[in-house]
């Protein structure tokens, strides 16, 4: 029977040797090993440089870049600001084609970009002018029953807007931000803004406030009266007036005419003060409140019989 001879030291050693080093690379490696991945985040353009007299008539677009590397770099990048520069200072008036270049995103290293969408756009460019155009009040609701509006002012009257030409030619006056004037019953004056909304490329130069005084005033209108006719200073003597009931047309406001032909608010009387026993013909005597005016009076006359 052939025996084996038991394994040197020396071979021991090197197998240790061997294994050790194995180990210690496998170490190594799942040291520096680093997973990769892919992420897709937002690159914002940012347009630089534009020349005086010139402005972009579309709003810088975002961009979406798809990018592979190490997740822990990868990780970073998802709150990192990335953007893409355009350089704007060759622009002249028209469409101008925009290439998206890889090399202009600056990214750390080992990290490279598979794809970003869009891949080019258009971006117009046109001159930047100036025109002044009215501005127009815009009131919403209506004043209180009776209350109409007679004056609307804005100070200033006129603004002047900064923008595109092909904006600013459909343009012949801007209006306000909308004034509530429900239930109004006073003059006001209010700050508001002008209503640019409908355009993002124009602005307003100067005071970006507008005062605007709203005028108020009660409705004016015409309305006739029936009212039964008084006497004063009969020295208690019987007395007849015939007719006994007058018909005034007045002119004022809605509301107080309103409630005179509610209640006795018009005084009509006729003056029997020193009339002895007879018959007279006599004018009423007609006081209407002080905001309202007589327009007509039916019968202008009366008869008027004082007895014993």
């Amino acid at each position: 029977m052939t025996k084996t001879a038991p394994a040197s030291p020396s071979y021991k050693s090197a197998v240790l040797i061997i294994v050790v080093t194995l180990a210690l690379l496998l170490g190594v490696g799942l040291l520096f090993y680093e997973k990769h991945a892919e992420i897709t985040v937002a690159v914002p353009v940012r347009f630089e440089h534009i020349p005086h007299g010139l402005m972009a008539v579309r709003n810088a677009p975002v961009l979406e870049a798809r990018l592979k590397g190490p997740s822990r770099v990868l990780k970073g990048l998802k709150d990192s600001q990335l953007s893409y520069r355009i350089d704007l200072s060759t622009a002249t008036p028209g469409r101008l084609f925009i290439k998206i270049s890889h090399e202009m995103i600056k990214l750390p290293r080992r990290v490279s970009i598979l794809e970003i969408h869009p891949s080019s756009f258009t971006l117009p460019i046109e001159k930047r002018i100036e025109k002044m155009v009215p501005i127009i009040p815009d009131l919403r609701k209506d004043p209180a029953p009776g209350w109409t509006v007679c004056s609307v002012v804005a100070i200033p009257s006129m603004a002047r807007l900064i923008g595109p030409t092909s904006a600013l030619e459909k343009i012949s006056a801007v209006r306000t931000t909308p004034i509530d004037v429900g239930g109004l019953t006073e003059t006001i004056k209010k700050k508001v803004a002008l209503n640019l909304n409908h355009d993002p490329y124009i602005q307003a130069s100067g005071n970006s406030l507008i005062e605007v005084e709203i005028v108020v005033k009660e409705e004016i209108v015409e309305k006739w009266l029936d009212i039964g006719i008084q006497a004063t200073g009969g020295n208690n003597n019987r007395y007849k007036i015939t007719p006994d009931r007058i018909e005034i047309l007045l002119r004022g406001p809605i509301n107080t005419l309103k409630k005179l032909a509610q209640g006795n608010g018009v005084q009509v009387y006729v003056e029997l003060e020193g009339l002895k026993p007879g018959t007279y013909v006599r004018r009423a005597v007609i006081k209407p409140p002080l905001n309202t005016t007589l327009v007509k009076a039916k019968p202008e006359v009366f008869t008027v019989r004082v007895f014993e």
